[in-house]
Formats: structure tokens, sequence, C-alpha cells
């Protein structure tokens, strides 16, 4: 192996020692959801993946308020799917309270940043939820 070889090789291995020792914000959250395992395998396979839900925990999930009367045209969410397979759905009641509690984990919802932004009226409250897409949540 020449020096140009092994100069190449020593940075390639250094970006993937960086890339892999990036801590995550937000890990704990994503293994309470989805498992150690499954979160070891992403850091091999899909690292992406995880910075984008770690950035989607702590930037891309709100909560607004919104005036009375808007967003008629969107049909009101009156049941937040759960990503759980005991429970299927929370109310709109329970939602908000586990959203203003300091242990709130977006991912135990089956709500993931697409492309585009995503809102959902919440029934009975003048709030809806916002997702940001995944090239947005990506920036901060």
């Amino acid at each position: 192996m020449n020096c140009k070889s092994l100069f190449f090789t020593a940075i390639l291995m250094f970006s993937c020692f960086i890339a892999l020792s990036q801590e995550l914000t937000n890990e704990a959250k994503i293994i309470e959801v989805y498992g150690q395992e499954w979160v070891d395998a992403r850091k091999i396979d899909q690292s992406d993946l995880l910075v984008l839900m770690d950035k989607y925990i702590s930037f891309g999930f709100m909560v607004k308020n919104v005036s009375e009367g808007k967003y008629q045209e969107f049909e009101p969410m009156e049941f937040i799917p759960l990503t759980s397979k005991i429970e299927l759905f929370v109310t709109v009641d329970e939602f908000l309270t586990d959203f203003e509690s300091s242990t709130f984990n977006p991912l135990q919802y089956k709500f993931f940043p697409k492309e585009d932004v995503q809102m959902i009226k919440l029934k009975g409250v003048n709030k809806i939820i916002y997702i940001l897409p995944q090239s947005s949540i990506l920036l901060k």
C-alpha cells in the first residue's frame, strides 16, 4: 500500500469514527420506543435515520395554538394513534397532557416527518400538530 492509499484509508476510518461517536441528544427516547438492539443496528447501517429521529424529537414536532375557525378544511383528529402494540390510541386530552410533560416523546405517536410539512387539527381544541419536513429538521 502506498502512502497516498494509506492516507485516504486513515481519513476514511477517522470520518467513520467521528460519525459513529457523534452523541445523540435523545438516544434514550429512541431506545424507549424501538429498543437498544434496533438502535445499535441503525448505528451501523442507518446512522442518518438516527440523526433525523434525534432532531425530530428536539425540533421537528410541535403543537401550536391556532385561532378559532382556522384550518376548518382539515378533518379534526379525535384520537391520536400510538406506535405501541398494547394501546392503539389516546384521546386529545391525554395527548396534550403528555405533550406538556417533561418526558414527552413524539416517537411514541404514529407521526414522522415526511418531505412536506404536516398539520393535524385536534378535535375540540384550537390546536394543531405541526411537523416540519425532513429537510428542515436536518438543517437544525
